[in-house]
């Protein structure tokens, strides 16, 4: 497991941290998971491998919240999910289950899901996301914006937040068109009470406008790689 900080971008100051899987592999290396999730998925052991994720997650992330509630500071905990998780009926009640048995309080979890896995006509799915978020557990739309997207459907749906694909930040210093549909993107966000979440973020150029786009948080190299936990501590004083 490593973990990449979500960070409030007027302060730079870590505000979540996404949990991400990497297998090491004797010779190839650390691979990143989009090499070997649709294995899972396809072979039916993804639920497996995201409660893995999510205890092991949830564990080491015990003192870190400790020292955040100390501090009076925000920091929530994101595990990114899949969509075959979410047609799963009994999802939702074993997600509550483990941050019960784990001492994780439920509004201090997100769940990150891909927009292109959201099956919106399920009712599983859809009963699982009412129950998360009933419970306090906020729902985040990965990838926002990578293919063709109902912002309007996904906020009255799903969405307690849209974190934005890379794609939609990499050019904003001379794409002027992507900083108008940003600004109104921003402005629709904001009125709905969704959160926004730039992803990507590695130069101080592509911050500025961004800040005076009136978007609040965001993630990239710029601020930290994803580290391993005993990394983080260091990531959270930084």
């Amino acid at each position: 497991m490593v973990y990449q900080p979500i960070v409030s971008l007027t302060t730079r100051e870590a505000v979540g941290l996404e949990a991400l899987v990497r297998w090491s592999h004797p010779t190839r290396g650390e691979i990143a998971p989009n090499a070997f999730i649709e294995v899972f998925e396809t072979n039916g052991a993804i639920a497996d491998l995201g409660r893995w994720v999510a205890q092991r997650a949830m564990t080491e992330a015990a003192e870190w919240h400790r020292r955040a509630r100390e501090r009076e500071q925000e920091l929530w905990l994101s595990v990114n999910i899949s969509g075959c998780e979410l047609q799963q009926r009994t999802y939702s009640e074993v997600v509550v289950t483990m941050c019960d048995d784990f001492q994780h309080r439920c509004q201090d979890l997100r769940v990150e899901v891909i927009e292109s896995q959201f099956d919106f006509d399920r009712d599983d799915v859809r009963s699982n996301l009412e129950t998360l978020r009933r419970e306090g557990i906020r729902v985040m739309v990965d990838d926002y914006g990578k293919g063709s997207s109902d912002v309007h459907r996904l906020i009255e749906l799903t969405a307690d937040a849209l974190k934005l694909d890379i794609a939609l930040i990499a050019d904003i210093e001379t794409n002027a068109e992507r900083r108008v549909y940003l600004q109104k993107l921003s402005v629709i966000a904001d009125r709905a009470g969704v959160e926004l979440i730039a992803e990507g973020i590695e130069r101080e150029s592509q911050l500025s406008i961004l800040i005076e786009h009136g978007f609040a948080f965001g993630q990239g190299f710029l601020f930290s790689q994803p580290v391993p936990a005993s990394g983080v501590g260091s990531v959270l004083q930084h």
